[in-house]
């Protein structure tokens, strides 16, 4: 879950303000609050249960509290008071060991446990944002994180970009790619999460596989990458591998062709039996996505 200062943050029936920053457990550093400044100016600042959180994406922070409900949260100042909770918002910063100054511009939060991951920073003097990992804090207060890290480490860390704006800059290198073709890419379906990118599906040459994974490296803000894609070549191979062990030879023979995972089984079939032993085994091979068959 990406929490950015910003983000326009809604209640259930109505548009509750931006994002200025969350409460967090000290010690844990896990996510109690969302800080939601509503109206401009010197608005007022209530804190929103993280619970209360129905979706979250880049475009805005979706909450199921009415905004009656929401407006009778308790304000910053007054949560603040808490001493095992602290505030972390577009005011606080961030100091490196050796005391540079940076700017912390929202985090990272695991789903489950709502812990802090990553911390989104950027330096005083730029506008381009950094992903500083948490463990690198060994002070954390109201208005201040120090660092273990120096300034020098600073030029190793990951950019940070929007998932929406990984996913739209790797299907422009995908699309774009000379081994690829637009056939290939009816077949693929590419999701970003917190910049993990997830390609799955299916292609017709184990050179596409290989392009894919360069254009994914080859984009800026990436935290990692998982790729399930089956060649239609490959799947070809295993289909057959897998119906000869099964059938042991009594399946007669067989022309195996797949079109991105859908794969047809041409020859002269046996009974109905036996066609569908053919047909069970050659689903359970991971990456096929279809099977018919095809009589001569």
């Amino acid at each position: 879950m990406e929490l950015i200062w910003g983000q326009p943050v809604t209640a259930l029936d109505v548009w509750l303000g931006r994002l200025q920053g969350v409460m967090l457990v000290q010690d844990s550093a896990t996510v109690t609050h969302l800080v939601v400044k509503r109206g401009l100016g010197r608005g007022r600042l209530y804190v929103i249960p993280v619970e209360s959180i129905k979706k979250c994406v880049s475009e805005a922070i979706y909450t199921e509290m009415p905004l009656e409900e929401a407006l009778q949260q308790p304000t910053l100042r007054r949560l603040d008071n808490e001493q095992f909770i602290v505030a972390l918002t577009h005011n606080t910063r961030v100091y490196t060991a050796d005391g540079k100054k940076l700017r912390l511009r929202g985090l990272r939060v695991s789903g489950g446990r709502r812990s802090t991951g990553w911390l989104v920073v950027s330096t005083r003097m730029s506008k381009r944002r950094f992903l500083l990992p948490f463990d690198e804090v060994t002070e954390i207060a109201t208005g201040k994180l120090t660092l273990a890290m120096g300034s020098s480490g600073l030029r190793a860390l990951p950019a940070y970009r929007r998932d929406s704006d990984i996913e739209a800059d790797l299907w422009e290198r995908i699309s774009t790619a000379f081994a690829l073709r637009q056939g290939d890419l009816a077949g693929i379906n590419v999701t970003v999460d917190e910049g993990a990118v997830a390609i799955r599906g299916n292609v017709e040459s184990p050179n596409v596989v290989q392009s894919l994974r360069d254009a994914a490296r080859d984009v800026r803000g990436a935290t990692g990458l998982l790729l399930d894609v089956a060649s239609d070549a490959d799947l070809e191979l295993e289909v057959a591998a897998a119906l000869a062990q099964h059938t042991r030879g009594n399946g007669g023979p067989l022309r195996i062709s797949s079109r991105l995972g859908r794969v047809e089984l041409l020859g002269h079939l046996p009974g109905e039996d036996e066609c569908a032993l053919l047909v069970r085994v050659a689903n359970a091979v991971p990456g096929v996505r279809g099977v018919e068959l095809a009589s001569l």
